[in-house]
Protein backbone atom coordinates (compact mmCIF):
# COMPACT_ATOMS: atom_id res chain seq x y z
CA UNK A 1 0.00 0.00 0.00
CA UNK A 2 1.72 3.18 -1.28
CA UNK A 3 0.93 6.52 1.37
CA UNK A 4 -0.48 8.85 -0.82
CA UNK A 5 -1.71 11.51 1.68
CA UNK A 6 1.85 12.57 2.02
CA UNK A 7 1.78 12.73 5.62
CA UNK A 8 4.72 14.35 7.24
CA UNK A 9 6.34 12.60 9.99
CA UNK A 10 8.75 14.52 12.58
CA UNK A 11 11.77 14.15 10.68
CA UNK A 12 10.25 16.46 7.56
CA UNK A 13 9.93 19.07 10.33
CA UNK A 14 13.18 19.14 11.72
CA UNK A 15 14.96 18.27 7.92
CA UNK A 16 12.39 21.69 7.82
CA UNK A 17 13.87 23.65 10.20
CA UNK A 18 17.68 22.41 9.27
CA UNK A 19 16.64 24.12 5.71
CA UNK A 20 15.22 27.43 6.80
CA UNK A 21 17.95 28.24 9.59
CA UNK A 22 20.61 28.10 6.76
CA UNK A 23 18.31 30.26 4.52
CA UNK A 24 18.52 32.37 7.50
CA UNK A 25 22.27 31.85 7.71
CA UNK A 26 22.96 32.33 4.05
CA UNK A 27 20.95 35.95 4.01
CA UNK A 28 22.69 37.06 6.78
CA UNK A 29 26.10 36.78 4.84
CA UNK A 30 24.11 38.02 2.04
CA UNK A 31 23.14 41.04 3.55
CA UNK A 32 26.70 41.46 5.12
CA UNK A 33 28.53 41.30 1.44
CA UNK A 34 25.68 43.71 0.31
CA UNK A 35 26.90 46.35 3.60
CA UNK A 36 30.27 46.10 2.21
CA UNK A 37 29.94 46.31 -1.11
CA UNK A 38 27.79 49.73 -1.06
CA UNK A 39 29.73 50.53 2.06
CA UNK A 40 27.06 50.34 4.37
CA UNK A 41 27.80 50.43 7.81
CA UNK A 42 24.15 50.24 9.22
CA UNK A 43 24.01 46.43 7.73
CA UNK A 44 27.52 45.19 8.54
CA UNK A 45 29.58 45.00 11.86
CA UNK A 46 33.42 44.11 11.59
CA UNK A 47 34.61 41.08 12.67
CA UNK A 48 38.70 39.55 12.27
CA UNK A 49 37.46 36.38 10.00
CA UNK A 50 40.76 34.81 10.55
CA UNK A 51 39.95 34.18 14.42
CA UNK A 52 37.12 32.75 13.53
CA UNK A 53 36.48 29.06 15.51
CA UNK A 54 40.47 29.55 16.00
CA UNK A 55 40.73 27.90 19.70
CA UNK A 56 38.43 24.57 18.63
CA UNK A 57 40.24 23.93 15.71
CA UNK A 58 43.75 24.44 17.19
CA UNK A 59 43.13 21.90 20.20
CA UNK A 60 42.20 19.50 17.38
CA UNK A 61 45.24 19.88 14.97
CA UNK A 62 47.08 19.64 18.28
CA UNK A 63 45.54 16.50 19.42
CA UNK A 64 45.99 15.05 15.77
CA UNK A 65 49.81 16.17 15.73
CA UNK A 66 50.60 14.68 18.96
CA UNK A 67 48.48 11.19 17.56
CA UNK A 68 51.42 11.47 14.52
CA UNK A 69 53.99 11.92 16.45
CA UNK A 70 53.14 8.52 18.31
CA UNK A 71 52.96 6.88 15.75
CA UNK A 72 56.14 7.91 14.00
CA UNK A 73 57.73 6.46 17.20
CA UNK A 74 56.10 3.07 18.09
CA UNK A 75 53.26 2.30 15.38
CA UNK A 76 50.74 0.11 18.18
CA UNK A 77 50.19 2.69 20.35
CA UNK A 78 49.88 5.64 17.16
CA UNK A 79 47.27 3.18 15.57
CA UNK A 80 45.45 2.68 18.72
CA UNK A 81 45.46 6.17 19.53
CA UNK A 82 44.52 7.06 16.19
CA UNK A 83 41.36 4.18 16.53
CA UNK A 84 40.00 5.59 19.94
CA UNK A 85 40.30 9.50 18.72
CA UNK A 86 38.43 8.28 15.11
CA UNK A 87 36.03 6.43 17.54
CA UNK A 88 35.43 9.16 19.81
CA UNK A 89 35.34 11.98 17.12
CA UNK A 90 32.92 10.25 14.96
CA UNK A 91 30.39 9.63 18.85
CA UNK A 92 30.69 13.52 19.46
CA UNK A 93 30.40 14.87 15.92
CA UNK A 94 27.28 16.59 16.77
CA UNK A 95 28.74 18.06 19.87
CA UNK A 96 31.83 19.08 18.31
CA UNK A 97 29.87 21.00 15.75
CA UNK A 98 27.88 22.56 18.57
CA UNK A 99 31.07 23.53 20.32
CA UNK A 100 32.57 25.13 16.87
CA UNK A 101 29.05 26.87 16.05
CA UNK A 102 29.70 28.33 20.30
CA UNK A 103 33.16 29.38 19.53
CA UNK A 104 31.64 31.42 16.02
CA UNK A 105 29.12 33.43 17.71
CA UNK A 106 31.23 34.29 20.55
CA UNK A 107 33.92 35.43 18.01
CA UNK A 108 30.84 37.45 16.20
CA UNK A 109 30.42 39.22 19.84
CA UNK A 110 27.02 37.14 20.90
CA UNK A 111 26.47 36.66 24.39
CA UNK A 112 27.91 32.97 25.73
CA UNK A 113 24.95 31.88 26.96
CA UNK A 114 23.00 32.67 23.74
CA UNK A 115 25.22 30.75 21.86
CA UNK A 116 25.31 28.00 24.14
CA UNK A 117 21.89 27.95 23.10
CA UNK A 118 22.45 27.41 20.07
CA UNK A 119 25.33 25.15 20.46
CA UNK A 120 22.82 22.74 22.20
CA UNK A 121 19.95 23.18 19.87
CA UNK A 122 22.49 22.14 16.84
CA UNK A 123 23.53 18.76 18.56
CA UNK A 124 20.23 17.93 19.95
CA UNK A 125 19.27 18.35 16.44
CA UNK A 126 21.79 16.16 15.00
CA UNK A 127 21.33 13.62 17.72
CA UNK A 128 17.81 13.60 16.77
CA UNK A 129 18.43 12.89 13.58
CA UNK A 130 20.66 10.53 14.01
CA UNK A 131 18.40 8.96 16.22
CA UNK A 132 15.39 8.46 13.67
CA UNK A 133 17.61 7.45 10.57
CA UNK A 134 18.76 4.47 12.94
CA UNK A 135 15.19 4.01 14.13
CA UNK A 136 13.73 4.02 10.45
CA UNK A 137 17.24 1.43 9.36
CA UNK A 138 15.77 -0.98 12.46
CA UNK A 139 12.26 -0.66 11.28
CA UNK A 140 12.97 -0.98 7.42
CA UNK A 141 11.76 2.07 6.30
CA UNK A 142 8.86 2.70 8.53
CA UNK A 143 7.93 6.04 9.42
CA UNK A 144 8.85 7.85 12.85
Amino acid sequence: MMNKKGSMVLRNIIFIIIIFSGVIALSSVFVNEMGDTYSNTNMTSSYNQDVLGNEQLNETSTRWHEIGENMNDNILLGTIQATWELLKETLTAPITLGDILEEVLIDFNVDKPLSNIFGYILAGVLYVIIIFVIGSAFLQGGKL
